[in-house]
């Protein structure tokens, strides 16, 4: 542990001013891609905890009995029947119009933090790009000033831009796996968001 925190120190103190920028973006990744997997989860779990108390709304709204509808959906664990319980509490508006409303704002709810995923996966390599430029910038800035006969400073500057840009590459691409695999995995959710809602449509304009 003790030789892994002081590599990544030396490679600190090694690649520059650019590298804290990168630092923060991979810190950024670890925290979205834990949050993500853990709302995830967890929404996949109150979905099945919850499964009873949306079936039990939606065969009350099928009875047309809005207000039993109502009330089990707001002792339901699953977040579609709080979606269903906000669209009924709201009288004066459409009930398909509400639904999509709610449903809508479920799934923006869901989708945060890939945009910050998508914008670390662009970003990282272009801070990586900066450290490359710097670095040779301080290379030429050493030759000029000392001439090529201390080639100590000039390797110091060019291994600040190599790692830099590696640095960058390596976060990007940690951003990038879960990146795509949390919008497949968001467009699994979505698709069964709208297949409930679609129940929900079906079961309220139910005749009883």
């Amino acid at each position: 542990m003790d030789g892994a925190l002081d590599l990544i120190a030396t490679l600190m103190h090694r690649g520059g001013p650019v590298m804290w920028p990168i630092a923060v973006c991979s810190v950024l990744v670890v925290l979205v891609v834990l949050r993500k997997v853990l709302q995830w989860l967890f929404h996949r779990l109150a979905v099945r905890v919850g499964a009873a108390g949306w079936n039990y709304a939606l065969a009350a709204l099928r009875k047309g009995d809005r207000a039993a509808a109502e009330q089990a959906a707001k002792t339901s664990a699953s977040p579609y029947a709080h979606v269903l319980a906000v669209a009924l509490a709201q009288s004066g508006r459409p009930f398909g119009e509400a639904l999509e409303r709610e449903a809508r704002t479920l799934v923006r709810r869901l989708a945060r933090g890939l945009g910050v995923l998508d914008t670390i996966v662009t970003l990282a390599p272009m801070l990586g790009i900066l450290g490359t430029v710097t670095g040779i910038i301080a290379s030429f800035d050493l030759m000029g000033s000392m001439g090529v006969d201390d080639p100590t400073g000039v390797a110091g500057g060019i291994a600040e831009a190599l790692i830099t840009t590696a640095a960058g590459l390596v976060v990007s691409m940690a951003a990038l796996i879960p990146l795509n695999a949390g919008r497949v995995w968001h467009a699994a959710l979505v698709r069964s968001l709208e297949r409930a809602m679609t129940d929900a449509e079906h079961a309220a304009e139910a005749k009883p």
